[in-house]
């Protein structure tokens, strides 16, 4: 049992078990959820009640035993082994039975204080307590584990919202015991991550990587608003990898076979595609999934903000990303990394979502011989990503072009448009679908980029749009199906996309 000097006893906390739900934890208990990392220091007042926390104290010397005697390699805190979990185990053993001898001498409260008969059961739930605040997720580990979670929203250390897929977010009873336990929990994550860093007053923001491909967006006091002092609000975008391949498409129904044999001959045939789509529409997985048509021999580039695609199925795959500026220390950009990727000697290079300056490089790349070329950007139709293309354009500081030439620029640069969309299901479910496929013809008539639809979403007017479906238009330009049928050995226009219902 915990003691806090002559109070009275608070009544146990259950030790979390990754394999079954978290209980609703009261964020009062002394160590309801502890955390672990190494940060700037909390203000005095809330400074003094951590110090005062005996389970916080050992978890700080664990830490510290772990970091200072590197028993553990940086991997360890995202993927860690059954070997990695019998280090901090064996730590916490003896780091609960050295604070709790010299606790005494130390005018500290006692950790423990039950009979020796119960001693080492005690010891073992407080050791697996600590373990999992080292290297699990704490109370949000059953989220984690669910593969049906798509977004975890921490507001705040006692405000949880989970979504899954399909649904609503949910409001979750689990929480942080704090807003400081939950800054040295999440920096914890940050600091051993994939080259992250933690959250401070001077930084409080970061954007991070985990292993698995899921995406940690943290951002914190004095830029969030309506939280008190030291409030963070985390944003835990899950990398569900729900499909691996067109005919995976096909199955969840975001695209026809007729779609899904189009696409596969156009990446073979190195077409250059820009794939657009609201936020969550799913562009950063639908060009996962199109490169699993890529060529096992293809030396591919991708240049990211923060890494999401995991392309580790191609042998020759080289993953390019951004380094914000610090003190001694020049930024790298999207830009400054399409350069760089250049001069590698790439046969694709494949764009994370494009937002500025790096539409130049990767244009230019693509008008000088480099195909089959990726990149997704923010829009709602082929209309509109073509519009956005020409202002990212724009804004890379390259004012002194006529628009004339910028268009013609990107007309002679792309060749596909795919777009992406969301749909809102009667039941709340939240499906994602291919909206429209349109052929880039390379021309520029008056303020226009021309374009083409191949494929296409109709639905009957004074229905839902979600009732509707993707079908062919019947179009079937002669340099695109040229293209097509003279790159890709098997491939016939008229058989496979003409001829499929």
């Amino acid at each position: 049992m915990f003691r806090r000097n002559d109070k009275p006893t608070p009544p146990a906390i259950p030790a979390w078990d990754n394999k079954a739900r978290v209980k609703e934890i009261d964020p009062r208990q002394p160590g309801a959820v502890a955390a672990f990392a190494t940060v700037s220091p909390a203000p005095a007042g809330e400074r003094a009640v951590a110090d005062t926390e005996p389970f916080d104290i050992v978890l700080e010397a664990v830490k510290n035993e772990l970091k200072t005697g590197r028993r553990l390699a940086p991997s360890a805190y995202d993927n860690p082994t059954d070997e990695d979990y019998g280090v901090v185990m064996q730590c916490a053993r003896e780091q609960i039975q050295i604070y709790n001898s010299s606790a005494p001498s130390r005018g500290l409260p006692l950790l423990l204080d039950t009979s020796i008969s119960e001693m080492s059961t005690e010891v073992e739930r407080l050791a697996k307590r600590i373990t999992e605040d080292v290297l699990g997720w704490g109370p949000i580990a059953p989220y984690m584990e669910d593969p049906a979670v798509e977004e975890i929203f921490i507001n705040g250390h006692n405000t949880i919202f989970v979504q899954k897929a399909g649904s609503l977010p949910e409001k979750v009873k689990v929480s942080f015991r704090s807003a400081y336990s939950l800054r040295l929990f999440i920096n914890n994550k940050l600091d051993y991550g994939s080259g992250g860093r933690g959250v401070t007053v001077k930084t409080p923001w970061r954007d991070h990587r985990l292993r698995d491909g899921s995406r940690v967006h943290v951002i914190m006091d004095p830029l969030v608003s309506n939280m008190s002092y030291g409030g963070i609000a985390i944003t835990i975008r899950r990398f569900r990898s729900v499909a691996r391949g067109l005919q995976d498409m096909v199955k969840l129904g975001s695209i026809t076979p007729q779609v899904a044999n189009f696409l596969r001959a156009a990446v073979k045939a190195q077409l250059n595609i820009a794939v657009s789509g609201g936020t969550g529409t799913g562009k950063t997985t639908f060009l996962q999934v199109m490169s699993s048509e890529i060529d096992q021999h293809d030396r591919v580039i991708t240049v990211e903000d923060t890494p999401e695609l995991q392309l580790g199925h191609l042998p020759n795959w080289v993953a390019l990303v951004t380094r914000e500026k610090s003190e001694g220390v020049e930024a790298v950009t999207m830009a400054d990394n399409v350069r760089h990727c250049l001069r590698m000697r790439p046969k694709r290079i494949i764009l994370g979502e494009a937002r500025g300056p790096e539409m130049i490089a990767i244009l230019e790349a693509m008008n000088t011989g480099h195909e089959g070329c990726m990149f997704t950007v923010h829009a709602d139709d082929a209309y509109r990503t073509l519009q956005r293309v020409e202002t990212l354009y724009l804004k890379g500081g390259m004012g002194n072009v006529p628009l004339l030439a910028i268009r013609r620029e990107i007309a002679q640069a792309l060749q596909l448009v795919i777009n992406l969309g969301v749909f809102r299901m009667p039941d709340g479910r939240d499906v994602r679908r291919v909206k429209e496929i349109n052929f880039v013809t390379g021309g520029v008539e008056g303020e226009l980029i021309t374009h083409e639809p191949i494929f296409q979403w109709t639905y009957e007017r004074g229905k839902p749009e979600y009732t509707g479906r993707l079908e062919y238009t019947n179009a079937a330009p002669m340099p695109l199906l040229r293209r097509l049928e003279d790159r890709v050995p098997g491939f016939n226009w008229h058989r496979d996309v003409d001829q499929v219902s």
